[in-house]
């Protein structure tokens, strides 16, 4: 008969430091355990940023499809500026919103496993299917936020900028706290003006970094990719902190054979840290 015994923990802040802004975000912290994350977890994370890539880009393709019939109407019209009509912009922007609305579950999943690596984790690529439980919460929270940037921006492109790094916390906060996601939006919200200026810096760079990537033909989005989300898994555990699991098994041992093996099992027994997602 095993004895499991189970034990709570948390890491990094929690809900009411951030909305209080009582934590420490230093930029060039951020940016430096973001880099070694994303080095030290390159190979086991690198598949599920292609999937994510893949499944986008496919659900884009499929959205202009459906659209313009033959997307490559679009070269066309990049290399006939006359045949760019008011038909091809739109399509281009429901695609645009389609593949972020319909991948978000996806997404959410590779945000996972960036933030289970800030946590001290190790992942596999078959974790990216961990957001997959959350995909009504989090398309929700996908389109209400695209929605409402979209509408924003129409009238002042700064503020739409503003929303979406307000809204950042909010799919995390969906799959790690179990919040709704209306309050995952309030929340995370609330909680970026305490260290928007902080989190503004830490973008920015990012922002800067997926600038310099497309400008080498985008060979560099293999490592900014990865960079991105460790990024937000770190800001994440700052900021709200990051609920994990001990789980020790207590098996008792009848005769000698069994405690041949306990030293092999030991590890098996004691799982230090367990991220239920």
């Amino acid at each position: 008969m095993n004895n499991d015994i189970e034990k709570d923990f948390n890491i990094g802040g929690n809900v009411e430091r951030a909305l209080s802004g009582d934590y420490d975000l230093k930029v060039a912290d951020v940016l430096s355990e973001a880099w070694t994350n994303t080095i030290k977890n390159f190979i086991s994370f690198s598949p599920a940023i292609i999937a994510l890539l893949f499944i986008q880009l496919a659900i884009f393709y499929i959205a202009l499809k459906l659209q313009l019939g033959d997307p490559a109407v679009i070269l066309d019209a990049l290399s006939n500026p006359e045949a760019f009509n008011q038909g091809i912009i739109q399509a281009i922007f429901v695609a645009n919103f389609s593949y972020e609305v319909v991948s978000a579950p996806i997404f959410a999943g590779v945000s996972l496993m960036a933030m289970s690596h800030a946590a001290g984790l190790t992942t596999k690529s078959r974790h990216i299917a961990k957001g997959l439980q959350y995909t009504v919460p989090v398309i929700i929270a996908t389109l209400f936020s695209l929605i409402l940037q979209g509408i924003v921006g129409a009238l002042l492109p700064l503020l739409s900028l503003y929303l979406s790094l307000a809204f950042s916390n909010s799919i995390l906060l969906i799959c790690e706290k179990r919040l709704s996601p209306f309050q995952s939006l309030l929340l995370s919200l609330r909680a970026v003006n305490k260290k928007i200026f902080a989190l503004a810096s830490i973008y920015l760079v990012v922002m800067m970094m997926f600038v310099a990537a497309a400008m080498l033909y985008g060979i560099g989005l293999i490592f900014v990719l990865p960079f991105f989300f460790h990024v937000k898994g770190v800001v994440y555990r700052t900021m709200f902190g990051i609920r994990l699991q001990i789980v020790a098994s207590e098996s008792p041992h009848s005769d000698d054979d069994d405690n041949n093996d306990s030293n092999n099992n030991d590890q098996q027994n004691k799982d230090p840290k367990v991220f239920d997602a």
